[in-house]
């Protein structure tokens, strides 16, 4: 239950849900198997997997849902190769060349002939709702891979009117100023990573890790005009994580001190266990987003693209 990447939305109303509707509404399109000629399916399984029994989580006005992805797996070089064979076989025996079209449909029937013996792999993708302060978070690093999972609960749901929560805010100008002035917003210090850009078309970088971003190497490149678009940043010596200027989270990691903070629940009460960690990582998680936001300011008057 510790999530390491966060992409986040926001409701754009208050929203009340109860486990039973809910649970409902995402039986409409659980988890199945691929079958046949599928390619990929997409479905809700048990939030706690095998230790739980719902499909979704309560837990401190939060809820936590987990989707399924299922792929078949058919290496484009596999493919290719096969084409290829296909080609050279009737090229030589009816002494012609094989046109594009042609190419297309021996390389349709080929995947029809190879989906049923595929192998398939499997991926679960986690997200949580707080129904108190209006969040959505996604365990992911990839906006499209959010986007997947929150179509897939608007279909469940019906409606799901949120928007992604920095969408609003020119994260560059905030990462930029940060960094030139080495401050930041209360509770956050700046950790020892970050990217820079041109701010022309270029987009030349400029990567530090594990670097004294405070050196003057680094003001000689802010003072040449680059702007900041990632930068590690630590809140509360509770959290680290790399802000980046498209609003995702990355890198999330926690203090030892907090993870310890469970250890002592044994293993075999397991839903016990995810349950208190689910609290303790969406309650921290929470706690900063509100705290990040505070610090950027309303976005009606600061840093609006």
């Amino acid at each position: 239950m510790w999530f390491s990447n966060l992409i986040c939305y926001r409701f754009k109303q208050d929203v009340s849900y109860t486990q039973e509707d809910f649970d409902k509404a995402l039986e409409q399109d659980l988890f199945r198997p691929c079958t046949g000629q599928e390619l990929a399916t997409f479905g809700w399984t048990k939030a706690f997997g095998k230790h739980g029994e719902t499909l979704s989580h309560f837990s401190q006005k939060s809820i936590l849902v987990c989707a399924k992805r299922e792929e078949k797996v058919l290496p484009a070089s596999v493919i290719n190769e096969l084409v290829a064979e296909k080609i050279d076989q009737i090229e030589a025996e009816e002494n012609r060349p094989v046109k594009k079209k042609e190419k297309d449909e021996l390389k349709e029937n080929i995947l029809h002939t190879l989906l049923p013996q595929a192998f398939k792999k499997s991926s679960l993708q986690f997200a949580f709702i707080d129904q108190e302060n209006g969040w959505v978070v996604v365990n992911s690093g990839s906006f499209n891979k959010a986007e997947e999972l929150l179509a897939l609960l608007r279909k469940s749901l019906g409606t799901l009117p949120v928007v992604p929560a920095f969408a609003n805010y020119d994260l560059d100008v905030f990462l930029t100023d940060w960094l030139t002035n080495f401050s930041t917003p209360e509770g956050f210090a700046i950790g020892s990573d970050a990217e820079l850009e041109e701010a022309d078309d270029s987009g030349a970088q400029v990567k530090l890790k594990g670097h004294d971003l405070a050196c003057d190497e680094v003001k000689s490149h802010l003072e040449s005009g680059k702007r900041v678009t990632k930068l590690a940043l630590d809140w509360q010596e509770r959290l680290k994580f790399m802000l980046q200027n498209d609003g995702s989270i990355k890198r999330l990691s926690y203090s030892e001190t907090l993870k310890e903070e469970n250890a002592d629940i044994p293993k075999e009460d397991m839903a016990v266990k995810l349950d208190a960690d689910f609290i303790l990582a969406s309650e921290e998680i929470k706690q900063l987003l509100e705290e990040l936001t505070a610090g950027l300011g309303d976005a009606d008057d600061l840093g609006k693209a």
